[in-house]
């Protein structure tokens, strides 16, 4: 419009002129592509966040809760609005792998596990954590599913007027000037088109969610059968997570240590006898197989097997005991290799099994108490199959 249009309107109505870029509710507001340098305050109140907390006190399963929580929340209210750079993406998924394995939003610590295998599901082997670029088109998908089955909203009817002008959604080809977010937004529906039958989001009868959508974009991948044991609810999380590491292979040993030209030698600092694996730490080793004979005359039963364990129904409440001394053990043994590793001297093993046993004994009543209040039961009702 002309500039005394310009002049009247202001004068009448009060407004003061604005220009872009501008935000609003947190965000940029622009009508061309969004840069890396506009994202910039997206990482900068992750980083904030992390240094508040205290982060460096946290184990790494609470640095998993924090990213899942806290960090992917602020990115998820970015992501919703609009296709972020790939640069800015590349940023905020170094500051979640750089924290997760080194409480640092820098990169200090070499990964124990890629992460393409920490962003996999837990039934699927990783640890649950959303891929940045994958969650950012699921949810710009949800505007893709808008305009397949016409959502009453003023967008809605703004695109059908100006862009789509009756063309059917799932042919329809972008100008070549279109704007850079709307080619964007059409690149995503490409991307979704498979999903869509009929103008319906098929997998899912209820309709289309950021959820689903980025479940369907990952694919479907193998179930680790392993998981139900490393994520049972029963156990300490972060034995949890220390078990999850042992099924990925992800420890630190001396055997592995060893071949990066780290250590001198790769022998078990635990019993000095034979190379440092995770099978000899956990199986082989002359302490570990005390502490494990100490367990055994206490739950008067064999020490519990992953073969074992997932030959039997998850279901029961001694199997979620049985599950719970495996992943105790698994992280007492650990815990003991590095305390001698640093300190140069081990425990005995009769200390080291009772510590644990006090260990499985508080988290068994804690839950038994959730049952029934049943606080004087001796830890050995629950462990054993029926």
């Amino acid at each position: 419009m002309n500039v005394d249009l310009q002049t009247d309107i202001l004068s009448v109505t009060r407004f003061q002129e604005g220009k872009m870029p501008f935000r609003y509710l947190g965000v940029p507001i622009q009508p061309g592509k969004v840069s890396k340098k506009e994202c910039s305050s997206l990482v900068e109140k992750m980083v904030t966040r992390i240094r508040s907390i205290g982060a460096k006190k946290l184990s790494y399963a609470g640095r998993v809760v924090l990213i899942n929580s806290v960090l992917n929340t602020l990115y998820n209210y970015w992501a919703a609005m609009f296709v972020i750079p790939k640069a800015a993406i590349k940023r905020v998924e170094a500051i979640c792998r750089n924290f997760l394995w080194d409480s640092s939003t820098e990169y200090h610590r070499v990964p124990l596990v890629g992460w393409d295998r920490v962003t996999m599901s837990k039934s699927a082997g990783g640890l649950g954590i959303k891929k940045a670029s994958t969650w950012n088109i699921a949810s710009v998908g949800k505007l893709v599913n808008w305009l397949y089955v016409k959502a009453d909203r003023l967008w809605i009817k703004w695109i059908d007027s100006v862009y789509l002008k009756g063309t059917n959604w799932n042919d329809y080809t972008p100008a070549n000037d279109s704007t850079w977010t709307w080619k964007t937004i059409c690149k995503v529906k490409e991307q979704l088109k498979n999903g869509f039958i009929d103008n319906c989001w098929a997998p899912h009868q209820k309709g289309y969610t950021i959820g689903n959508g980025y479940e369907w974009l990952m694919g479907t991948t193998p179930t680790q059968h392993w998981t139900k044991i490393v994520w049972n609810e029963w156990n300490v999380p972060k034995h949890s997570f220390n078990s999850w590491l042992i099924m990925q292979g992800g420890l630190n040993t001396k055997a592995k240590l060893f071949t990066y030209g780290c250590c001198q030698d790769d022998l078990c600092v635990l019993c000095a006898e034979q190379s440092e694996t995770i099978e000899h730490l956990f199986t082989e080793c002359k302490f570990s197989c005390q502490v494990q004979k100490y367990v055994e005359d206490w739950i008067e039963r064999p020490f519990p097997t992953d073969s074992e364990l997932l030959n039997v129904s998850g279901s029961n409440m001694k199997w979620k005991a049985l599950a719970m001394v495996l992943s105790c053990y698994r992280y007492t043994v650990w815990f003991q290799r590095n305390h001698a590793r640093t300190q140069f001297s081990v425990m005995r093993h009769v200390i080291v099994a009772e510590r644990m046993k006090m260990v499985v004994q508080q988290r068994i009543r804690r839950f038994t108490d959730r049952r029934g209040g049943q606080t004087e039961l001796d830890a050995r009702t629950w462990v054993g199959f029926c």
